[in-house]
């Protein structure tokens, strides 16, 4: 009678695969005690080996062999490798600094050069952009920084910001008193408290030229200059101060303190161009620009009756 061949049980392992389970064997019991390795297969006898990694710096010179560890070599001058590899070349520093960007790190043997932002710029998607200044009336509240713009707040009582800066903080106002002087303009948010050696503002008495006629001046068109009045009425007076040919322009668009300043700078024109003849000619001008309440505030202030 016929009787079928009995068979073993199958392996539980094929034979080919028996290196691979001894390679990751050997990576497992590597990684268990802290180094980095790497699986490779030596060209030769074709056996797979647990090769360990290259420290960051370095590069693999050569493989480990079945006897022979793993032989690591320094990378070259602008090379480097940041992390533990098996790389067989470092990487080139191939990181440029840009026009408003600076060396922040430079290229080294660990690591590829880094950038920042030149000091007055900021990063920002992907730019380097100048820091935004604060306008007048505001001063710095945090100072912009390579990866932050510069941050503004509004000048508190007592302070002020007289120009547009990316650097500049709100400062104290000009205490006259202190100064041994007469205060003549109170200082706000956008310009410092005014003063004056003028006191008592003589100038219906002061002979053009004569002593303390050009301190007494510069008083009356610091107070004209600064008062705080509508943007539409200062440029009124500056029209008519201006002459006829400045009556058809349009009106600029300058803000009211940049409409102060140029009301100041035609008024200190005005007064070089002919001694004495300011206070007539600013009299008329108000009274003109339909600036009453101003010109009687001039004629108490300044002239004696």
């Amino acid at each position: 009678m016929w009787t079928p061949e009995r068979r073993g049980a199958p392996p539980l392992t094929r034979p080919s695969a028996l290196p691979t389970l001894l390679l990751a064997l050997a990576a497992h019991t590597a990684a268990a005690a802290g180094a980095l390795t790497y699986p490779w297969r030596d060209a030769e006898t074709r056996e797979w080996l647990v090769c360990s990694q290259c420290p960051p710096g370095t590069f693999v010179q050569r493989p480990c062999g079945r006897d022979t560890p793993t032989m690591c070599g320094v990378c070259p001058p602008r090379h480097y490798t940041q992390f533990w590899n098996y790389l067989e070349r470092c990487r080139y520093c191939n990181v440029i600094c840009g026009e408003r960007e600076e060396e922040a790190r430079p290229c080294e043997a660990t690591h590829n050069r880094a950038c920042r932002c030149r000091p007055g710029f900021f990063a920002h998607a992907g730019f380097c952009l100048e820091h935004a200044p604060c306008p007048p009336g505001t001063g710095v509240a945090v100072p912009g920084t390579p990866s932050q713009n510069t941050q503004c707040q509004p000048c508190p009582p007592g302070t002020f910001s007289a120009s547009s800066s990316s650097s500049e903080q709100c400062q104290p106002h000009r205490n006259c008193t202190a100064l041994g002087l007469v205060l003549n303009v109170p200082g706000s948010s956008f310009h410092d408290a005014l003063c004056t050696s003028c006191t008592g503002f003589p100038l219906s008495t002061v002979a053009p030229g004569g002593p303390g006629a050009e301190e007494c001046e510069r008083a009356v068109i610091d107070f004209v200059a600064f008062q705080d009045i509508s943007s539409k009425r200062l440029l009124r007076l500056w029209q008519v101060l201006a002459g006829p040919e400045a009556q058809s322009l349009v009106a600029p668009r300058e803000g009211r303190t940049d409409l102060q300043l140029k009301l100041r700078q035609l008024l200190a024109e005005l007064r070089g161009a002919q001694a004495g003849a300011l206070g007539a000619r600013l009299l008329g001008a108000l009274r003109e620009a339909r600036l009453s309440g101003l010109e009687r505030s001039v004629r108490t202030r300044f002239w004696v009756h």
